[in-house]
């Protein structure tokens, strides 16, 4: 019997956007198909991004938490995710925020991620 370790996959630039745009980490919402929601997040923040650069408007946490649990509550309520069982989120609800606040940020200056 071997005792050898399959090599750790490497973490792209991708998971790391994927895993700061899914709900489950900051607010322990578990809806799937979890892709489908990681995708509207990244749509909502190039809205909110275009927002921004059109009205130099910044947004609040607050702001920013209002619309994505609207979003949530959108796909839960149109059938378009199920919601699963919610776990403890991994960081506050602020942090998440923080997170996407600053991406959209980025954003708004036609920066990359």
């Amino acid at each position: 019997m071997s005792n050898r370790q399959e090599p750790a996959k490497k973490i792209t630039a991708e998971d790391v956007r994927q895993t700061l745009s899914n709900p489950l980490y900051g607010y322990g919402i578990n809806l799937v198909p979890m892709e489908r929601v990681v995708e509207a997040v990244m749509q909502l923040n190039t809205k909110l991004a275009q927002q921004m650069r059109d009205s130099s408007k910044t947004f609040t946490l607050d702001e920013l938490d209002q619309r994505f649990q609207a979003l949530f509550k959108q796909f839960e309520e149109s059938g378009t995710c199920v919601r699963e069982v919610d776990t403890p989120p991994s960081v506050s609800k602020d942090i998440w925020l923080s997170a996407q606040l600053k991406t959209i940020e980025r954003l708004s200056r036609g920066e990359s991620l």
